[in-house]
């Protein structure tokens, strides 16, 4: 039971960084965090029970595919960062008045990041979850209560810190936890 805590913690420190990229965005609010943490919850006790479904069926060692699907959703953090800043800027530079440009960023770029980013965690989380569920010897209901409450915690915590210290990039938070969830798919292969 010990190892399910412990694991659920360990995994989840990416959104130690999720939370430092929220709190870098000025139009980023404390009940973002609050309803992408509400869906995360919902998505780690399906990923516990698909991990049980699937894990009552698989009949061979799942370290390799799981250890994949956390590198290729830590690219695609990574690289999903940089796509969308490209279409943004790219919408920004089509714009030909200033001043619009500077609202249709402020309106609609950061708000979208932030959902995505969300949605994204929570879809992250659900893996996790399900991974948790079928690589540990005991499958427990603490697997995703963990998850949850250590992904709640951390981004909330630093979020906050984030909003009364200085300013990060928001870059810097997606690929810290991008290459956080790399290094989890690498020890989930070789481990």
């Amino acid at each position: 039971m010990f190892v399910a805590i412990l694991a659920g913690l360990l995994v989840s420190i990416d959104a130690l960084f999720i939370g430092v990229s929220f709190g870098s965005q000025k139009r980023c609010k404390v009940w973002h965090i609050i309803v992408i943490n509400i869906a995360l919850i919902g998505l780690c006790f399906l990923g516990y029970f698909l991990g049980l479904f699937i894990g009552d069926r698989i009949y061979f060692d799942i370290d390799l595919i799981i250890g994949l699907i956390f590198i290729l959703l830590g690219v695609w953090m990574i690289l999903a960062y940089f796509i969308f800043e490209h279409r943004k800027r790219k919408r920004e530079e089509d714009v030909v008045d200033e001043t619009l440009a500077t609202e249709v960023k402020k309106r609609k770029g950061s708000t979208k990041n932030i959902w995505l980013t969300g949605i994204f965690m929570s879809v992250e989380a659900m893996f996790i979850t399900i991974g948790l569920t079928l690589t540990l010897e005991i499958s427990t209901v603490l697997i995703p209560l963990t998850v949850a409450i250590a992904h709640f915690a951390y981004s909330l915590v630093t979020f906050f810190l984030s909003k009364y210290l200085r300013r990060f990039p928001p870059i810097i938070g997606h690929i810290v936890a991008g290459l956080a969830l790399i290094a989890y798919g690498i020890m989930a292969i070789v481990l």
